[in-house]
């Protein structure tokens, strides 16, 4: 009992710092490039800036609803169910990457009732357009996490990472590397964490009178980039596996904050993407005949060489 009490607080610890220095990250790169093309600092500096920013959002007289308390739960509660090293999981199960993806989905549907919700009814038209959107940017996901579990044979994430021990997936699928990691981009481009407004979930995403509740909802758009981190850097990139004699923690840290700064850099560096029929169109003409090629691929090589025996 003391062992699984001890993961939990180093877990939540590391998601709590994560979410603390990520939304400094964020907030100081956004100030700088509206600086520089000639816009009015709106956002405060410095690193107290997160914990200011909480502040802002709990002085607010607001009343939780059914949805962000379980919106909270769950975007707290997938960490559990993600591992960061061969023993740093609090709940182990052998198909731990499906009990992943759920949930994943499942913070993603929340968002989307949150934000078809007003006070006085609910909106089903905008949250079944929306729902049908969010489908089909996860759908390439799929493929290529569809592709990985082919050629790893498992559904298990930690032998996922075992199985890179030599190499990492990224050299056995560098064409599904590309469009996760695509994919991910237009989801953190959706999310706009780096923009006032979202482009998907929320019409209003600087609602100071929200309080506690807009509050939740960034912590679970945070959760939902992580996630996808953690994911590419489990998937392809070796996860914890250590390099020479550097600890598998060290390099697992730094492979998630690379990511994390590559789509920073690369969504500041392209604000013409921000238009939400450009994503769409990138997303169907792009990631989604290449993530089918890739499946299809992998799907051959695997029948080639665990069916026919000839590779």
């Amino acid at each position: 009992m003391l062992i699984i009490f001890k993961k939990i607080i180093y877990i939540f610890l590391i998601f709590g710092v994560n979410l603390y220095f990520c939304s400094y990250i964020v907030n100081k790169i956004s100030s700088r490039s509206e600086l520089r093309r000639g816009f009015v600092m709106s956002r405060g500096g410095g690193l107290a800036y997160p914990f200011v920013k909480m502040l802002r959002y709990l002085s607010k007289d607001y009343r939780l609803n059914i949805w962000e308390l379980l919106l909270l739960f769950f975007s707290i509660f997938i960490w559990t169910i993600i591992p960061f090293s061969q023993s740093l999981i609090i709940l182990k199960f052998d198909f731990d990457l499906i009990i992943a993806i759920m949930f994943y989905i499942l913070i993603i549907f929340i968002n989307l009732v949150i934000a078809s919700r007003s006070s006085y009814s609910f909106n089903y038209s905008n949250f079944t357009k929306k729902t049908a959107m969010v489908f089909t940017f996860f759908t390439p996901l799929l493929f290529c996490t569809s592709s990985l579990v082919l050629i790893n044979r498992t559904l298990s994430l930690r032998e996922i990472v075992n199985f890179q021990y030599q190499n990492p997936n990224i050299i056995y699928q560098p064409l599904g590397f590309i469009v996760v990691f695509t994919s991910i981009f237009m989801q953190f481009k959706l999310l706009g964490l780096t923009n006032r407004n979202t482009l998907l979930f929320s019409e209003d995403t600087e609602k100071e009178g929200a309080g506690i509740g807009r509050f939740i909802v960034i912590i679970s758009y945070y959760s939902i980039v992580f996630f996808l981190i953690v994911l590419i850097v489990i998937f392809y990139l070796s996860g914890w596996q250590p390099i020479k004699f550097v600890n598998g923690y060290v390099t697992f840290g730094v492979k998630f904050y690379i990511i994390f700064f590559i789509l920073i850099l690369i969504d500041k560096a392209t604000p013409k993407l921000n238009d939400y029929n450009y994503i769409v169109s990138m997303n169907f003409k792009f990631l989604f005949p290449f993530s089918a090629v890739n499946f299809l691929l992998t799907l051959i090589f695997f029948i080639l060489r665990n069916v026919y025996n000839l590779i």
